[in-house]
């Protein structure tokens, strides 16, 4: 299917037209998403901006040779449109097919000139004296003075709702028109009656979160803290996606959440609202460690540079949640009725962060004694209205892993550590290691963050992922639409149902584009099946987008490896995987694939078919497959920890090999690099080396035993499919060609010694196909393998093969001389096997660098080999 998400043409204001350029729209994704990756494409344009800074407009200007060189400024275009960082991408802009063509699109404003504000706790340096640090004089205020210095604040506010109250009947008739028959009820709507927002959706999604024992809810414990003094701390860990945002939007149903989007680089595409305010707390906590820290010449230094910084972290945390709260305030000063709703709405507007803004800049200009009486004031104030109307007051920090790896990471010390330090009277050493903090004790801006958040008068929640402490529910796609849109009389194939499974925002993407269609003359069935289509590919279009990203920055090959583990679990061990440390699997959680635990507490649990789907694709198209890379991994590892000597180390060869001789599929035998220079019989003229698949017999679909199965396989002979055959079939790996007559067969020998020639007798005993079921001596084996053994030459399988090409691997080579490859002809049947020998001598015709595919793959093998089987 073609791609149908819009590509916009863009253009910085006051540059001519000729410096547009193009960018597409993530489809499924927000106009956050849209500015970050126009910020981040354009790094030289926009360095001294974070992409918060931006505005985008919507526009239409015909691009004209009269207007190719003159710039474009934004009060001379006719009805530019200010595009909502939380819009949807959908909701804005058309399909490609509808989109104008030869037209700029948006225009990207950059904020004016200010200067550089300074920090309320920044510091300047006497001249006379180095090592003497002197605060910047900030204004003071009497406490009894306080509520009058807060009225002047807020009076001078200007904040104009950008949230309106719109009819519901209103919003129900549009919405009735744009769905048709999949109209089930109301949606949360968006700026007008005609827009939806499904990302307000909040408990609609059926994701209350719920405590250990089942029954706390978030919500009660909110409802427990009104009229209290102490406050709740609340920690809600989930992976990326399971419904931690929809839950506190819930919340803010009911009671007031100033919410609070923890800036991170890494994470600006994945967030459902943008929160430029952080991002600037996130820069003026870093220049504050910037300003505090200095090169110390003992360790004591390290603990004044911590406590220093510490503290006017936590003054510029206060200043920040405090012009939060006064926002708050204003609202409910203009409207003492204001829903809860409504505030969280009005939070996430580009109006109000804007006022949020603002309020921050009038702060900084107080010392942190009168921001301590400006908070307590507002905090009685909103208490005292919000108490007695049984709203609770709430702080969420969402995306809180960012502020704990991405904001001063490593540049505090754990309060358990720091309070054991102070009480015990222990030398530094135990805090420092060389004027570091120890690595086990290092924390980042959390710390300090959540430790000044618990001390308000409001319920703190902090949400955020690190799979290695959660376990929650699976989220099913018929559950999410049949919620939303009527389903009746149609259904979702399994196939396609199953491939968006696992993450809300895949299912409610369909919602959006049903929305986005309108209702068409056609049957309900046809709607949603294609309806369906449009966001397969639209998600794997964007998850395309984020995997080629970590291939073209994994610089290590250790994301690639992961990936290509992803691949491997979902294949091959019914989609569970385990990781040796939490890092790796936070990684792959929070970068591309939601994970459940599994109850046996060891391996989790890959919810997202579509996204493994997108990883293997491409993975491939970068010339790394992903069983060849973890196979080569594994012997690697094998050796790095376990030694040359590991027994264990002949597995992951096993399964090199069997791949490795994949590498010639669609080559003709006579071609083989391994077998030039031997005369090979006239069977091998026309045959093709090709094999699709390796698995066992019941990987195959073969019931029974492991013996059992083997025989059905080998009476049934399906081409082209290899098999890994049990212990007691005796080869490492047989296969048929199209022409049942032929067979080929792996017999594999991995010593750390050359390899006794007893050892390399039932080697080639093993590579007979004619001979499965047989001891390693080639006698019979006892009464049950003696019985399928028969049955076996029942089915004229062994009495029918005219040829095998029967490959014997042999590392590092056979005592008494190494074998040569030639043709083993049975006088009487005239029977002609090929027998080949690999070894360290000529295993480079094997192992081939001529072939592109896992080139390097290739060298690193070889010298595993050399290494692990140097005699």
């Amino acid at each position: 299917m073609s791609d149908n998400r819009p590509t916009l043409l863009c253009l910085v204001e006051g540059d001519p037209i000729s410096k547009a350029f193009a960018m597409p729209v993530p489809f499924t994704g927000i106009i956050g998403q849209f500015r970050s990756t126009i910020h981040l494409s354009k790094p030289v344009w926009f360095k001294d901006l974070e992409a918060e800074d931006l505005t985008l407009w919507r526009v239409s200007i015909p691009v004209v040779p009269a207007n190719k060189h003159k710039p474009v400024v934004l009060n001379e275009v006719g009805s530019p449109t200010e595009l909502d960082p939380i819009d949807a991408a959908s909701e804005v802009f058309p399909p490609r097919d509808k989109l104008p063509k030869k037209t700029i699109h948006v225009i990207i404003q950059r904020p004016p000139p200010v200067p550089v504000p300074t920090s309320r706790s920044a510091h300047a340096r006497d001249a006379s004296r180095s090592d003497v640090v002197t605060p910047v004089r900030l204004v003071a205020v009497p406490k009894d003075h306080i509520k009058q210095e807060l009225a002047v604040i807020l009076s001078g506010v200007q904040h104009h709702p950008a949230t309106t109250t719109v009819d519901p009947k209103d919003v129900e008739a549009s919405q009735k028109e744009r769905l048709g028959p999949f109209f089930k009820r109301t949606l949360p709507y968006g700026k007008t009656p005609r827009d939806i927002k499904l990302v307000m959706l909040g408990l609609e999604l059926d994701k209350q979160a719920k405590a250990s024992d089942g029954k706390t809810t978030l919500r009660s414990i909110v409802e427990g803290d009104i009229g209290k003094l102490g406050h709740s701390v609340i920690a809600m860990v989930a992976p990326s996606g399971s419904g931690k945002t929809a839950t506190v939007i819930d919340l803010a149903t009911k009671h007031f959440v100033v919410y609070c989007v923890c800036y991170s680089t890494e994470a600006t595409d994945s967030l459902e609202f943008g929160d430029p305010n952080f991002a600037q707390l996130a820069f003026d906590v870093e220049a504050m460690y910037a300003t505090a820290a200095r090169t110390p010449g003992i360790a004591h230094d390290l603990l004044e540079i911590e406590s220093e910084t510490h503290r006017l972290v936590g003054e510029r945390v206060e200043l920040e949640f405090l012009a939060r709260l006064l926002f708050l305030q204003i609202l409910l000063i203009r409207n003492p009725d204001l829903e809860p709703q409504q505030f969280f709405r009005e939070q996430t507007t580009a109006a109000g962060t804007s006022t949020i803004r603002e309020l921050v800049k009038v702060l900084k200009k107080y010392d942190s004694l009168a921001i301590q009486y400006m908070l307590d004031d507002v905090q009685t104030k909103l208490h005292a209205h919000l108490d007695p109307r049984c709203r609770g007051l709430v702080i969420a920090l969402d995306e809180a892993q960012a502020a704990a790896t991405n904001i001063l990471a490593g540049k505090f010390i754990s309060p358990s550590a720091l309070a054991a330090y102070w009480n015990t009277r222990n030398p530094p050493s135990v805090l420092f290691d060389k004027n570091e903090i120890h690595r086990h004790h290092r924390r980042g801006f959390l710390t300090p963050l959540s430790a000044t958040l618990s001390r308000m008068q409001a319920t703190l929640v902090i949400l955020g992922t690190a799979i290695s402490l959660q376990d929650v529910d699976r989220v099913t796609i018929n559950k999410i639409l049949s919620d939303l849109v009527d389903m009746s009389g149609c259904e979702i194939p399994p196939s396609k149902r199953r491939k968006l499974s696992g993450r809300p925002q895949f299912s409610l993407g369909i919602v959006n584009l049903l929305f986005a269609t309108g209702s068409i003359q056609d049957s309900k069935q046809n709607i949603l099946e294609s309806t369906v289509a449009k966001q397969i590919e639209g998600v794997k279009h964007d998850l395309r987008d984020r995997v080629r990203n970590i291939l073209a920055s994994d610089q290590t090959g250790e994301a690639s490896r992961l990936l290509c583990r992803m691949v491997l679990a979902y294949q091959f061990q019914d989609a569970k995987i385990s990781f040796s440390s939490s890092q790796q699997g936070d990684f792959v959680d929070r970068a591309l694939c939601r994970l459940r635990v599994l109850l046996d507490g060891v391996h989790l649990f890959m919810e997202e078919p579509l996204v493994v789907e997108v990883v293997e694709e491409e993975l491939k198209a970068s010339n790394k497959d992903p069983s060849y890379v973890e196979y080569v991994n594994q012997l690697h590892r094998i050796v790095a920890n376990l030694g040359a000597s590991s027994a264990a180390k002949g597995a992951p060869l096993v399964l090199l090999v069997r791949r490795s001789l994949q590498r010639f599929n669609g080559v003709r035998l006579v071609d083989l690099p391994f077998l030039q220079d031997v005369v090979l019989p006239d069977w091998c003229v026309n045959l093709q080396l090709q094999i699709d698949d390796i698995n066992t017999a019941s990987g195959f679909g073969y019931k029974g035993s492991d013996a059992a199965a083997d025989l059905a396989f080998l009476t049934d002979c399906p081409p082209s499919k290899m098999l890994v055959a049990s212990s007691v079939t005796r080869a490492d790996g047989i296969w048929f060609f199209p022409d049942k007559r032929y067979a080929g067969s792996l017999a594999i020998k991995l010593c750390s010694d050359y390899v006794p020639q007893q050892k390399h007798k039932e080697n080639e005993t093993s590579s007979d196909v004619r001979a499965c079921f047989l001891k390693a001596d080639g006698v019979k084996g006892n009464q049950a393998l003696s019985n399928i053994q028969l049955a076996y030459e029942g089915t004229g399988t062994p009495s029918s093969l005219k040829g095998i090409l029967r490959i014997h691997v042999e590392f590092p080579r056979v005592k008494g001389g190494t074998p040569v490859t030639y043709i083993n002809k049975d006088p009487t049947s005239g029977v002609e096997d090929v027998m080949v020998y690999i070894d360290q001598s000529n295993m480079d015709s094997f192992f081939d660098e001529g072939i592109e595919a896992h080139r390097d793959d290739m060298v690193k093998l070889k010298g595993l080999i050399k290494y692990i089987s140097a005699p």
